[in-house]
């Protein structure tokens, strides 16, 4: 019997189909929080949420498929498990929806100051008021234009505001068709009233929104991230709060997580914070579950899984004999 080890938290949790999946055709699960350099031994596949998988961890194990549960691999050694032929699968668009409400949410909380309102009046106990701006009109800039960043236009222009796209590697026609306008970065962040980030972490995205870019934007604009805490320069946003050099953020991505007490932002009134709960909807949950469990299923069918990232291991799969 195989065993698969979960590493993902929300594995299971809300719908026991994806264990039922799993254990009816024959595959042994174990649950565990945390691992250790040693942690993958006697498992021959790992579903992973946040936990680091490092190449000690691989080298140590018989590991032979990785599903992330989500779509970010920042936490995955890639080179170490191309190198030893584990591919790393992913759940494309299965949170796309949920990420993109979430980030509309964070919209009409920041333009209508919600939180403000809510905590003086539930807390304090205050009566006051708060003008606020409409949407319509406003210009929403989004950076990444992969299927979340499509689901968050979708909406916005729904909302009658203007969408500008920066996403070198978006195609033309894809922006005509859903109406947006392409534009680089620079200019996106000194037209937008709301910046929306929604790329990859990568060595080109590391602190993509550093202190010079957050120097373009209008100081009456709002920065959301709902893609993954490196992306901005922590420390120099903060800055930027503090000073009143931008209206105010909403952060649902850190770059250290669980977010330590220590942490700027929480020196700053004028930032919305969520737990990295993006994705976390009921639905969102079944698809990622889903999704993850079927990928293993498939490899050990001896088919190529759907969506693995690290295409290079796709070969010495068919020589193997993996269908696709």
């Amino acid at each position: 019997m195989k065993r698969v080890l979960v590493l993902a938290r929300t594995f299971g949790k809300y719908s026991k189909e994806p264990l039922e999946l799993l254990q009816n055709n024959g595959f042994e699960i174990e649950r565990r929080e945390k691992v250790d350099a040693d942690g993958l031994k006697g498992f021959e596949a790992v579903i992973v949420g946040v936990q680091r998988i490092t190449r000690e961890m691989l080298q140590n194990s018989s590991v032979k498929i990785i599903a992330k549960h989500g779509v970010g691999v920042d936490n995955i050694d890639l080179e170490a498990a191309t190198e030893l032929g584990i591919p790393v699968t992913v759940t494309p668009n299965a949170n796309a929806v949920s990420v993109a409400e979430l980030t509309i949410g964070f919209i009409f909380a920041l333009s209508k100051k919600l939180i403000d309102l809510h905590n003086t009046l539930y807390q304090k106990r205050q009566f006051v008021s708060n003008v606020g701006l409409e949407l319509h009109g406003k210009t929403l800039g989004i950076v990444g234009f992969g299927s979340i960043g499509k689901e968050v236009a979708k909406r916005a222009l729904c909302l009658g505001m203007r969408v500008l796209v920066y996403d070198p590697y978006v195609e033309e026609s894809m922006l005509r068709e859903l109406k947006v306008e392409r534009a680089e970065l620079d200019e996106l962040l000194r037209q937008s009233d709301f910046v929306s980030l929604h790329v990859p972490l990568n060595e080109s995205t590391r602190h993509l929104i550093d202190r010079e870019k957050l120097s373009l934007m209008k100081k009456t604009a709002y920065l959301i991230n709902t893609a993954r805490g490196g992306v901005v320069d922590e420390k120099a946003l903060a800055e930027a709060l503090k000073n009143g050099q931008i209206a105010g953020a909403a952060l649902d991505v850190f770059d250290v997580e669980p977010l330590p007490p220590d942490s700027p932002f929480f020196d700053c009134p004028n930032v919305i914070m969520t737990p990295h709960v993006g994705a976390h909807t009921h639905e969102a949950i079944l698809r990622m579950n889903m999704m993850a469990a079927e990928s293993i299923l498939d490899f050990f069918n001896g088919k190529i899984p759907k969506h693995v990232v690290n295409r290079g291991v796709i070969t010495k799969l068919i020589e193997k004999g993996f269908s696709r």
